[in-house]
């Protein structure tokens, strides 16, 4: 019972970022080098794009007499800059579709909790204010049970 409460965050952060980067459809887009697959919890001015950035979640509580359920949201944000080649929004529609096929994927490994569902709520693309900067934004719900 001592892990009726825990909220999952970190863990499932860590099977998004896992299921990101072993998508070869994506990092084939974002990957910097062999370590560096663009896939980042945070950034500063100076990160290279494209990449994705993981933002921070938020949870609506479920429980009932017998069970805890936790609705958690998690942005995805993709970042695309186009450069002498230009692209227009063609290749953040791509990153955001791979990143969309890897997140729906069911089934997610986390310690101590069992994500029940996963559901799209919001996909878009929008022009960031900087010149020629692309951002998708994904949010993606999973309802996560603590075991």
């Amino acid at each position: 019972m001592s892990n009726y409460y825990a909220l999952p965050f970190f863990d499932l952060q860590k099977a998004i970022f896992q299921k990101l980067t072993a998508s070869q459809a994506l990092t084939s887009i974002t990957r910097k080098d062999e370590d560096d697959l663009g896939v980042y919890d945070a950034v500063d001015e100076n990160t290279p794009y494209p990449y994705i950035t993981i933002s921070e979640p938020y949870t609506s509580p479920f429980d009932t007499k017998t069970s805890n359920i936790e609705t958690i949201t998690f942005t995805v944000h993709i970042w695309w800059k186009d450069n002498d080649d230009y692209s227009g929004k063609r290749k953040t529609y791509e990153m955001l579709s791979a990143c969309q096929q890897a997140l729906m994927a069911r089934n997610y490994s986390i310690p101590g909790a069992r994500v029940l569902s996963v559901t799209r709520r919001e996909s878009r693309v929008i022009d960031d204010n900087s010149p020629g900067v692309k951002h998708g934004i994904l949010t993606i719900q999973y309802k996560v049970q603590n075991i």
